[in-house]
């Protein structure tokens, strides 16, 4: 990854297992350290949907030496941001600080990890049933995890990550605690850090919070899931009817992830993709298409969305599946491909050039691969992709026994007629 002027990447491993990595970039002014667990909502059973973004919510409610006010305060206070998020496969906490605060916000977030209460819980659940709450009524979120949950049955794959009311109701303190013990041990966590900062202090304050804990192997994530094909109708009291269209994708670590990639950038990555200007700029059935894939350890999702008024949905469904039949059956024009290379080339190298891009990119390699892609390997594999392997990957992908639709809509939704993939 030492591509960008100066970086400098160092890894460092406990003998607990706990890893550090640390890579300086001395023309900025900040940094951004994080520790990245592996673990998320594909580790909960299906009573435990929503507890690991709700534990992850209870960090910042409480330490042993640290109220909720005095946690933000010692950041806020030095003009730095402290946030934390869940995942599927992996939760998070991060600080960004000045150089000059880098020690201080190390200090807070080990505070957090390893010294939360895990109590007080009433008022962050309240908190968390109105997120969910919320995503219910929003319903491009809401056909994303129906999708989900109609592609990739009976799985926590399908489960969305804030869970069900149901679940988060019944979680107290104690199941926040085993939660932590069984996943938050060091051999299953990751530290990294971008930026500006002194080595020595950052590694001296690392090892002091975290050579005491003892390890304990932490339990593999889910398995690999079975996908289910056909159409799923959900009725709400909405105006527009939100399609969502899933194929099953390759893994993080499956080769074939570039060419998913560069073919959901062909069909909906922007203003030039062709289900873009078709079902946008042309017939004007739409003002929200795109396309992308989701990948995981163990599989991944090639989706299409789009939102539409009901009598437009019908028209919509057509030109797209036309348009998915036509990518298939013909390659793509090498000028189309190369703009589709030069788009992810270009989201890949200027996401790289921020600390928080950066410390993510070094711990998520380290959490799920064991080292750290370089940046020019990615870049060689996108200049590997050719019309050819595209029409391949395409005519056994983007198929009728793989398909998935979700129609979420108002009452009377029905599913279209005479619609081939």
């Amino acid at each position: 990854m030492n591509d960008l002027p100066h970086s400098d990447i160092k890894i460092h491993r406990l003998d607990n297992g706990f890893t550090i990595a640390m890579e300086r970039l001395p023309y900025v002014h900040s940094a951004t350290a994080g520790v990245y667990i592996k673990t998320g909502s594909a580790a909960e059973t299906p009573a435990q949907a929503g507890l690991a973004h709700f534990l992850e919510h209870m960090f910042f409610k409480g330490t042993r030496t640290r109220t909720v006010h005095q946690i933000m305060d010692d950041i806020e206070r030095r003009g730095g941001y402290i946030n934390a998020g869940t995942s599927r496969e992996y939760t998070n906490l991060y600080v960004r600080m000045l150089e000059e605060h880098v020690g201080a916000g190390l200090d807070v977030l080990f505070d957090l990890l390893n010294n939360s209460l895990f109590e007080d819980i009433e008022k962050e659940r309240g908190v968390i049933l109105e997120e969910i709450a919320s995503i219910e009524d929003t319903p491009d979120e809401l056909s994303h995890d129906l999708l989900s949950e109609y592609h990739w049955p009976d799985h926590p794959l399908g489960r969305p990550v804030s869970g069900y009311a149901g679940t988060v109701a019944a979680f107290g303190t104690e199941d926040f605690k085993r939660f932590y013990d069984t996943w938050y041990t060091p051999s299953n966590m990751v530290f990294s850090i971008a930026g500006k900062f002194d080595e020595e202090e950052v590694l001296r304050r690392v090892e002091t919070a975290m050579c005491g804990k003892k390890d304990a192997p932490a339990p593999a994530i889910s398995d690999r899931p079975r996908f289910q094909s056909g159409i799923k109708i959900a009725e709400r009291p909405i105006s527009q009817i939100h399609i969502g269209i899933a194929f099953p994708g390759p893994s993080a670590t499956d080769n074939d992830r570039f060419k998913c990639n560069m073919l959901a950038g062909a069909l909906g990555g922007g203003g030039t993709a062709r289900l873009f200007e078709i079902i946008r700029e042309k017939e004007g059935l739409a003002y929200s298409v795109y396309a992308y894939h989701t990948s995981h350890i163990h599989t991944g999702m090639m989706g299409i969305y789009e939102a539409v008024a009901p009598q437009n949905c019908e028209r919509a469904l057509s030109l797209t599946f036309d348009e998915l039949r036509r990518i298939r059956e013909h390659p793509l024009k090498e000028d189309e491909l190369e703009c589709v290379r030069q788009q992810l080339k270009g989201s890949v190298l200027m996401a790289m050039e921020g600390t928080q891009t950066r410390m993510a990119y070094m711990a998520k390699g380290l959490l799920f691969q064991n080292r750290i892609p370089p940046v020019p390997e990615i870049i060689a594999n996108i200049n590997a992709v050719t019309v050819e392997n595209l029409q391949e990957y395409a005519g056994r992908s983007l198929t009728r026994d793989s398909c998935a639709l979700l129609l979420l809509g108002p009452a009377g939704t029905e599913a279209v007629n005479g619609i081939e993939l």
